[in-house]
C-alpha cells in the first residue's frame, strides 16, 4: 500500500519534471486510495474478530453445559450443575442468535 503511493508519487514528480507546465500533483487520489485500503483492512480484520470471538464463545458454552450436566446427575455439586447448565443455555442463545444480530447492525 505504501510503496504503491510512493510510486504513485514518483510518477507524478516525474511527470512534471519532464514536462514544461508545472502541474500540482494529485494527492487526493494517494490519500483516497490509502484511505480506502484502510477501510478494506479494517473490515477484513473485524471480520476475522468477529468468527473468532463466536468460535471461542461456542467452546466456552458446550464446556460450561457438559460440565454442568456432569455435575447434575453425577449428583457431586446437583445446584451448581444446575445452575451451569442454565448459564450454559443463555450463552449459547447469547452466542448463537444476540451477537451474530448485533454485529451485522
Amino acid at each position: 500500500m505504501i510503496d504503491a503511493a510512493v510510486e504513485l508519487l514518483a510518477s507524478v514528480s516525474a511527470t512534471n519534471s519532464t514536462s514544461n507546465s508545472v502541474a500540482a500533483p494529485n494527492y487526493t487520489t494517494v490519500i483516497q486510495q490509502m484511505a480506502q485500503d484502510f477501510v478494506n483492512f479494517t473490515s477484513v480484520l473485524l471480520g476475522a474478530v468477529d468468527s473468532t470471538i463466536l468460535t471461542i464463545a461456542r467452546l466456552v458454552y458446550i464446556s460450561v453445559l457438559l460440565i454442568g450436566v456432569l455435575l447434575y446427575f453425577t449428583h457431586a455439586e446437583k445446584r451448581l450443575g444446575k445452575d451451569m447448565i442454565k448459564g450454559g443455555i443463555v450463552l449459547a442463545v447469547l452466542a448463537e442468535f444476540v451477537f451474530p444480530a448485533v454485529s451485522r447492525l
